[in-house]
């Protein structure tokens, strides 16, 4: 990838995470507006860390060995054992099988520049 392809991925990912900024705290501003307990930039905070939380979680969890990779991987390990013949062991199944890229990595991007602008928001307002 060029640098220009990158640059404009992540102005892509900062415009989409700014949208998301604003319109968790237009919703913060006009459901909360009645509560006294907490203002609208705390509530913003506590939301930025469970985004990061959420995003770190669909960055993680969107690769690697699955239970069918990994049994796989075990039965093929059992015959090559078993019958100490050329078959596929398990390194040839887990190198064909791990870290498949899905579809939540944009996903995960967003929520967690989302989540670091609403706390850099929060301590930019204190």
């Amino acid at each position: 990838m060029d640098i220009k392809t990158i640059l404009l991925n992540v102005a892509v990912y900062s415009g989409v995470s700014l949208l998301v900024l604003v319109a968790v705290y237009l919703v913060d501003l006009w459901f909360l507006s009645s509560y006294l307990q907490l203002s609208a930039l705390e509530t913003l905070s506590m939301e930025g860390v469970m985004l990061i939380i959420l995003g770190l979680l669909f960055l993680v969890g969107t690769g690697g060995i699955n239970l069918g990779s990994l049994s796989a991987a075990m039965i093929s390990a059992k015959a090559k054992a078993i019958f100490r013949g050329d078959i596929a062991g398990p390194d040839e199944v887990l190198r064909r099988d791990t870290w498949k890229a899905k579809g939540f990595t944009r996903t995960a991007l967003i929520l967690l520049f989302s989540g670091v602008l609403m706390i850099l928001v929060y301590f930019l307002t204190l």
